[in-house]
């Protein structure tokens, strides 16, 4: 990774982690995508296990806001959502809650 990668994934780790609701910001990655030479941007972040699904939308939107304006030009930016980021959740409780 160039130091300008590291630097960007850097940059948007922070302002990631500045985003409403995001309890954490465990993965931050930047490659290219095959054949196209496309930048890539993956990130996983942690939220609350009670939060509402249609808040885990905005938030998701805005964590893409965020690190669009910090990725290179016509990068395609991925977010993964971990709402049992803490592993005490069970999973029931997270797909109850979404069903709600």
């Amino acid at each position: 990774m160039s130091n300008n990668e590291v630097d960007a994934v850097t940059a948007i780790s922070q302002a990631v982690g500045k985003v409403r609701n995001v309890r954490t910001v465990s993965t931050v990655r930047i490659g290219r995508e095959d054949g196209s030479g496309r930048v890539l941007v993956v990130i996983r972040v942690g939220l609350p296990p009670l939060l509402a699904l249609t808040d885990v939308v905005h938030v998701i939107a805005h964590v893409q806001l965020a690190a669009a304006r910090i990725a290179p030009k016509g990068a395609a930016v991925f977010v993964e959502p971990d709402v049992a980021h803490d592993e005490a959740t069970p999973t029931e409780t997270i797909v109850i809650r979404a069903l709600e």
